[in-house]
């Protein structure tokens, strides 16, 4: 399978689209154009043909690469011609003007036809002399003016503004320049077209000659592998480096295991070539082989045939008497394992089918045999490992070794046996980045370390490093022809996939829909059957490549993320280099850059403009990029880094004659796009726009933008520019995605006539009746690709029922999510009209996520409730709703409902996926119970109760305040993760909070009669935290926290809640900081508790304030907490004076109960012991003895701790304004008392008053 020839193929495909379905022949039906674009057509259809013939045939001739890229090339250079002719005919379409000549036959006869020919003819000879002619409409500069405020820190980052017919900027900033239509160049078309088929011909000639003399010898998958050597359980590595313990795991996994009880248990071990897969396997084999009878050891690679397989195998199993004669592999491998168990180590194996593999397992699983067999299984692909592992054990990673690890390996790969570095050491540093640079695999160690010790001198070594010349080693063993390996195993569309990653930085974090949009915008992603959106094949790819091992796959809170391991990264550099290119400072000057480069990504770091000599060096050898690079051929850009716009006036020179971009991703954007692509307008091909940028109004995007009628992905989800008029957006006619800011929904909702763009995968915002015409609700009917997210706004407007059927909602099977919105504050609104739209809008059963929001129908629809058909649903969210029913939760009862009971809206169907419930001002629901455990509540993952003033019970409260009633109740809802309950004052009752041990969140305000709010959530460090804040008079609070849920917590706050009970606080057995606010004098209810406890708490930060306590109480609080080292005490009024207790020289003997515990505080940090605190309590209410372990105090506005000083500070330290003083420690210390600045170790102590 020859990549030359798949290449050449798939441009060639490209080429063909624009004239597949026949629309732009009839378009260009003129005698010239339409034979021209014929037999373009023709000469690539037969290209095509000759490529799919040759497929699979083993092309070794250089001379015969050489034609088919040459061939590519051409296949390009038709594309662009036939791609610019079907934006003209879009825009004719679009326009309702035919621009094209037209067939006099058929279109105003032979003197019409000779007018258009002259019109185009004279049209292309003005363009050569355009001192002679008007303005053309395709010279930009000829309508605009461009008027530049240069920033004068930074180069090229300065305000544009783009002005022509517009009377001042303002008003330029405000609205985009109307963009001139580009015009149709007949005879330069088929001139190019003519060219083209003339160079197509005699090449294709060629190219079939040749394959023809190669005969039908073809390559398949098994010769990617032909040459590849075989291993062995023989150690090759004798020293082992970074792996004991995982070795160890694995080991001890196997020999004391309970595995042993089963017949058979399959350890697979997964990761890239080259990470030391083999060599870990060989090590734990070594050590394996004793605790087995028989040990087998198979090299498998690509060929996994389990005849050939058992037959391997049994040629290593010791032959026993009495075999049977005749007998298969299979039957001898079963007879000579009779009582014995089976260590076997599959090696390199790529291919999972599931009816081979039971085949080759079925002797090893016999029920005479004897159990605890074992088969390790090493593998780059996951997807292998995942299938062929056993219930009893997990899949084990093989991971890069550390820079320790790896560094040490590269000394022994470089040194053997020699002392590392004694002879040599000036090499050390440049080994250490080398080190750096082999990105923890070991084969890439000895591959480079070959290279290096060949020649021991500074020289050789910088060389190396700069070049990366062992990335280029050619033999079986190197590093890359490893990774290149699965490389070629790879089916085509997947190594395009992969390749085109290169053009991103190392250690890219990719989206998932990131990926899928950037292949689309390539071309990649085709669909050969019309009910699968290309979107559903981009993530069938994406999944491959994760399974092929060469994207890992990490979960983080805002969804999943890809990475590409470190050398593959390298490896997609390597095999994309004759189209793809990636620029940085460090390779600018010294990378080649082929002719056939269609592909470029520039990275600008930070340090490229941490000064100015690096930014003139790196903008001086950007502009000679010029001069090596063919920017017409530029079909895609990339740029990255958040300072890139600083060479933005250098890239405008660069740039100005890049016509065939297709992809742009600018990333860290800082300009206009018009400020470095002056001839965006001109840019008939693009595909795809992305940019992300901080915020600055002065930055807009091109009005060009909306005729860019190739367009398929604009995502601008990130751009702090101001975007204009989306009107015309409509004319984007193939747009697919179209993502912006989540406050910008207005940019959905001002799409004239949405309906054209037939593609479109999301509309967030669609407001019917916005105008009188072009936003009637019947235009969503058109819309049959959405997949994303549909809102629809102001649906009081639609009147009739077969209105709602227009929108043909029922047969968007791929929508994830739809919101429905009626404004509720109409004074005329039609609730019996409310009612029969909102049963007309029936949604597919696919639908994910669902919202109401605002009908005033009498009752849930039917399609939700009685007759429900979105069972399917995971997200359920109802907002001012005025049913009489609800959907199937449970049971409920409403306010005006005569009845006490809940009544159950029964229904065929219920939710059987529903994890997310919302109620938003219900205000006619009085009840929502359950009826014990069901379906729907051990499903439910989150919960959310707005504004239900009505509401008095939930199914997980009890009415009766039993604790234990509520914690049953609560068992109910197993997975429920998420508690949010606001505004409901009535509410007899609310659930333990928090619920359980496992990560949980909770947020009660204004519900119920105790809290005031309740916050139980991660803080930014990601710890725990829990905030309460009680009402007055209510002295039950605690009983609604769950402390024994609570270890795990680490921030408390409290305020205006009752004494807080220190056997409650003694659980928070991690507790960091607690902070007091708002309580009366008793801070904590101690129910006749000791000072000092056995468990001392672990806080290690405090916060008082606003509270009444005076210097004894407070004193008392602090007993408790031994590891305190910082103290912030606000407006506590009755604080007098600071104090510290002199260290006891002579410790409390162990005489007392409670001594010991004393003895060992006053010896590991100089805690009170009591007799402190009782002297402390005796010299006065006022006086807060302050931990002699504390580095930080605080104190602000406690006027009386200030007034009542008996030293004043010196007048130097006083500052100008009498309301406050604010003095560092070290200043203070002269005239706080002795005891304090003598022995309290406190770092820094700031006191404010006023």
């Amino acid at each position: 399978m020859d990549f030359a020839v798949d290449a050449a193929l798939w441009a060639v495909g490209k080429a063909l689209a624009p004239v597949k379905d026949g629309l732009l022949e009839s378009w260009a039906a003129s005698t010239e154009l339409g034979r021209n674009i014929d037999a373009l057509k023709m000469q690539l259809l037969y290209a095509q043909g000759m490529l799919d013939s040759a497929q699979g045939k083993d092309i070794r001739s250089t001379a015969l690469k050489e034609l088919l890229h040459k061939l590519r090339e051409l296949a390009y250079n038709a594309d662009d011609v036939l791609d610019e002719l079907e934006y003209f005919r879009i825009q004719d379409a679009l326009d309702d003007t035919y621009h094209a000549a037209a067939d006099v036959s058929t279109q105003g006869g032979f003197i019409g036809g000779l007018v258009l020919n002259a019109r185009h003819t004279a049209y292309a000879v003005g363009k050569h002399f355009s001192c002679h002619s008007a303005p053309s409409v395709q010279d930009d500069n000829a309508h605009t003016v461009m008027l530049e405020e240069e920033s004068p820190n930074t180069a090229g980052s300065g305000r544009r503004f783009f002005c022509g017919a517009w009377s001042s900027k303002a008003r330029q900033r405000n609205q985009a320049v109307q963009t001139p239509k580009l015009k149709f160049d007949r005879v330069e078309m088929s001139r190019k077209m003519v060219e083209i088929v003339d160079q197509l011909k005699p090449l294709c000639a060629m190219v079939s000659t040749i394959l023809n003399l190669l005969g039908s010898n073809r390559t398949t998958s098994k010769d990617i592998t032909k040459n590849r050597p075989k291993t062995t359980q023989e150690i090759v590595e004798p020293e082992f480096y970074g792996r004991d313990d995982q070795k160890k795991e694995i080991v001890d996994f196997i020999t004391h295991g309970e595995y042993c009880k089963d017949e058979l248990t399959v350890v697979p071990l997964v990761g890239p070539g080259g990470i030391g897969k083999t060599t870990l396997t060989q090590h734990i084999y070594r050590e394996l082989e004793g605790s087995f009878q028989v040990s087998v050891w198979v090299c498998v690679s690509l060929d996994f045939n389990a005849n050939r397989l058992a037959q391997e195998i049994a040629k290593k199993i010791p032959k026993i008497n009495d075999e049977k004669q005749n007998a298969s592999d299979m039957e001898l491998i079963q007879q000579r394992l009779k009582s014995k168990r089976l260590l076997l180590v599959l090696d390199d194996m790529w291919t999972y089918n599931e009816d081979e593999w039971k085949k080759l397992l079925a002797p090893l699983k016999h029920k005479g045999g004897e159990k605890g067999n074992v088969i390790i299984v090493t593998t780059r692909i996951p997807e292998v490992a995942s299938m062929v592992r056993t219930t009893n054990s997990s899949i084990r990673n093989v991971e890069q070794l550390g820079y320790k690890d790896i560094m040490s390996f590269f000394e022994a790969c470089v040194f053997g046996d020699q002392q590392p570095w004694k002879d040599h050491p000036e090499l050390f540093n440049i080994a250490s980045k080398i080190a750096t640079n082999l990105k923890g695999f070991p084969l890439a160690a000895k591959t480079v370390g070959r290279l290096l010790r060949k020649k021991m001198t500074l020289d050789h070594w910088r060389t190396i490093a700069g070049s990366r010349e062992w990335e280029l080693q050619t033999e079986p063993n190197d590093i890359m022809p490893a990774l290149k390996l699965s490389y070629d195993y790879l089916p085509f569309h997947l190594q395009q996939c992969f390749s085109y990653c290169a053009l991103f930085p190392e250690d890219y974090e990719f989206g998932q829909k990131e990926l899928v949009h950037f292949w689309i915008g390539l071309g990649l992603l085709h669909s050969s059957d019309q009910k699968k959106r290309i979107e559903d094949v981009g993530l069938h790819y994406l999944d491959d490549l994760v399974n092929y091992g060469f994207f890992k796959k990490n979960e983080k809170e805002d969804g999943q993320h890809y990475v590409i391991h470190d050398l593959l990264h390298e490896l997609a550099v390597k095999v994309s280099s004759d189209e793809c290119l990636t620029i940085c400072s460090s390779n600018v000057r010294s990378i080649q850059i082929p002719a056939s480069i269609r592909h470029l990504s520039i990275i600008v770091d930070n340090t490229d403009v941490g000064n100015i000599s690096n930014f003139q060096d790196y903008k001086s050898d950007l502009s000679a990029l010029g001069e090596r690079l063919r920017v017409r051929n530029i079909r895609t850009l990339m740029l990255f880094g958040e300072y890139h716009g600083s060479f933005a006036k250098m890239f405008r020179n660069l740039f100005r004659e890049a016509g065939a971009i297709r992809t742009i991703f600018l990333s860290g954007a800082s300009y206009s796009l018009e400020d470095m692509l002056p001839n965006f307008s001109k840019l008939v091909h693009l595909r795809y726009v992305r940019i992300k940028s901080g915020r600055n109004q002065y930055m807009c995007l091109p009005s060009a933008l909306l005729r860019s009628y190739h367009l398929e992905v604009i995502d601008l989800e990130k751009w702090g520019g101001s975007f204009g008029s989306m009107r015309d957006a409509s004319n984007l006619v193939k747009l697919r995605h179209f993502h912006v800011p989540g406050d910008s929904r207005e940019l959905y909702s001002s799409i004239y006539r949405v309906g054209k763009l037939k593609f479109l995968e999301e509309l967030r915002c669609f407001e019917v009746g916005k105008e009188t015409e072009g936003f009637e609700l019947s235009q969503l009917g058109n819309l049959t690709e959405l997949g994303g997210s549909l809102g629809i706004y102001n649906l009081e407007k639609v009147h009739r029922k077969d209105e709602g059927k227009e929108l043909k909602l029922i047969h968007k099977k791929h929508l994830h999510k739809l919101t429905l919105q009626w404004d509720n504050n109409q004074c005329d609104k039609n609730l019996a009209q409310e009612q029969n739209v909102i049963e007309s809008l029936v949604p597919h059963n696919n639908l994910q996520d669902l919202s109401i929001r605002g009908h005033g129908g009498a009752n849930c629809p039917s399609w939700l409730g009685g007759s429900l058909s979105v069972e399917n649903l995971g997200s359920l969210s109802l907002c001012d709703v005025s049913w009489n029913t609800l959907p199937p939760l449970g049971k409920f009862r409403f306010v005006d409902d005569p009845s006490e009971e809940c009544q159950s809206h029964a229904s065929i169907q219920c939710f059987q996926t529903l994890k997310r419930v919302e109620l938003i001002s219900i205000q006619k629901m009085a009840k929502w119970v359950g009826n014990g455990k069901c379906h729907l509540f051990s499903l439910l993952e989150e919960i959310t109760i707005i504004g239900c003033l009505q509401l008095t019970e939930l199914p997980f409260s009890h009415p009766a305040h039993d604790q234990a009633k509520q914690e049953e109740n609560m068992t109910w809802f197993p997975k429920l993760m998420k508690l949010n309950i606001t505004g409901c004052p009535k509410l007899a009752s609310l659930p333990p909070i928090p619920w359980t041990q496992a990560p949980c969140s909770a947020e009660i305000r204004r519900a119920g009669s105790v809290f005031e709010k309740l916050v139980y959530s991660k803080n930014y460090k990601s710890e725990l935290s829990l905030e309460v804040e009680g009402k007055d008079g209510q002295h039950g609070l605690w009983n609604g926290l769950a402390f024994h849920n609570l270890a795990g917590l680490k921030e408390l706050e409290v305020k205006n809640c009752p004494p807080l009970p220190l056997i409650h606080l003694q659980k928070l057995k991690s507790l960091k900081s607690l902070m007091i606010t708002g309580m009366s004098n008793s801070l904590l209810l101690f129910e006749c508790e000791s000072y000092n406890t056995e468990y001392p708490l672990p806080v290690e930060q405090i916060k008082i304030q606003d509270c009444g306590a005076d210097g004894k109480e407070l004193t008392q609080l602090l007993t408790h907490f031994p590891k305190l080292t910082e103290l912030l005490v606000t407006r506590c009024e009755k604080i007098t004076e600071l104090g510290m207790v002199e260290l006891q020289m002579e410790m409390a003997t162990p005489s007392s109960p409670g001594s010991e515990i004393e003895t060992e505080h006053a010896q590991a940090g100089h805690h009170q012991t009591r007799e402190e605190v009782e002297e402390a309590v005796a010299g006065g209410e006022g006086l807060l003895l302050l931990p002699r372990r504390l580095e930080e105090l605080r104190v602000y506005q406690c006027k009386e701790l200030l007034s009542s000083r008996p030293i004043r500070p010196p007048p130097y330290l006083v500052p100008p304004c009498k309301t406050s003083v604010c003095m560092a420690w070290r200043a203070w210390r002269r005239w706080l008392p002795s005891q304090i600045s003598s022995l309290l170790p406190v770092y820094s102590c700031i006191i404010v008053g006023i």
